[in-house]
């Protein structure tokens, strides 16, 4: 998409943030960059030759203001709220987002790409489903890139350079925070690291707690088979005496970890 500076400027202005602004243009947003990291537009140019991601933020043009290339042109998801703002949602309405986010997060990986940025306010809610937003820290399987944002770690200092592995653990860690009406980044954040040696104890005596412990587990292992898929956790969230009983116990943990 190429625009006159004049055009450009015409249109509506949605959000500015440290790093570029989003203007609106029909059921879309331009993001334009202030700082242009040729790094991030080639992954950008590998991810547009696959087919879109369905439901997701991933870009769906590039856009340029007289022919020099600013910015992305992603789907505008008006009535969506981040996970930590989806309280009002029901249990139904959060199994349809979370199962939509995994099967992006699944397609992504089938592109041979990592996400790297899991977190709170990455992953959107609304009546429609779930949708998989901000694509700017993308990377090859094998890529050494990913956010500072929340990254993943333990008590004993191992951090967890971004994976497929990590993508699929942080996204799991938000699906049940946003079950429970947890802000998850809160409870288990220590210094800008997500403390993955705080989970046992945050979910410990909920009817899942297996589960979990399981996916846990596996960040220490080779194998992402021993990451539960979302719909494991979903006969545990849609019964009402365990979602009722584990929310109760989970409330209690929290009280316990501050």
């Amino acid at each position: 998409m190429n625009l006159t500076k004049e055009e450009y400027d015409s249109l509506e202005l949605v959000y500015v943030s440290r790093t570029a602004e989003f203007r609106r243009k029909g059921d879309n947003l331009l993001k334009k960059y202030y700082y242009l990291d040729y790094d991030v537009k080639s992954k950008f140019d590998y991810l547009l030759c696959f087919p879109y991601i369905e439901g997701s933020g991933e870009l769906i043009d590039e856009f340029f203001i007289d022919n020099h290339y600013q910015g992305i042109v992603v789907k505008e998801f008006k009535d969506a709220v981040p996970f930590s703002k989806g309280n009002e949602f029901s249990i139904r309405e959060k199994s349809k987002a979370c199962i939509a986010i995994d099967k992006q997060l699944t397609t992504l990986h089938s592109y041979n790409m990592c996400f790297n940025d899991i977190h709170i306010d990455n992953l959107l809610i609304d009546k429609s489903g779930g949708h998989l937003i901000d694509f700017d820290e993308i990377d090859y399987f094998g890529g050494s890139s990913y956010s500072p944002k929340y990254r993943l770690g333990n008590s004993d200092g191992n951090t967890f350079s971004g994976s497929v592995k990590v993508d699929l653990y942080k996204a799991l860690l938000c699906y049940l925070g946003l079950f429970y009406n947890l802000d998850i980044e809160r409870v288990l954040k220590y210094s800008s690291v997500l403390d993955i040696s705080r989970v046992p104890l945050l979910f410990g005596e909920t009817t899942f707690v297996n589960l979990i412990n399981n996916a846990t587990s596996a960040m220490f292992s080779f194998d992402l088979e021993n990451i539960p898929n979302i719909e494991e956790f979903l006969p545990f969230v849609l019964d009402e005496d365990k979602y009722n009983f584990d929310l109760e116990k989970i409330k209690e943990n929290v009280k316990v970890l501050r």
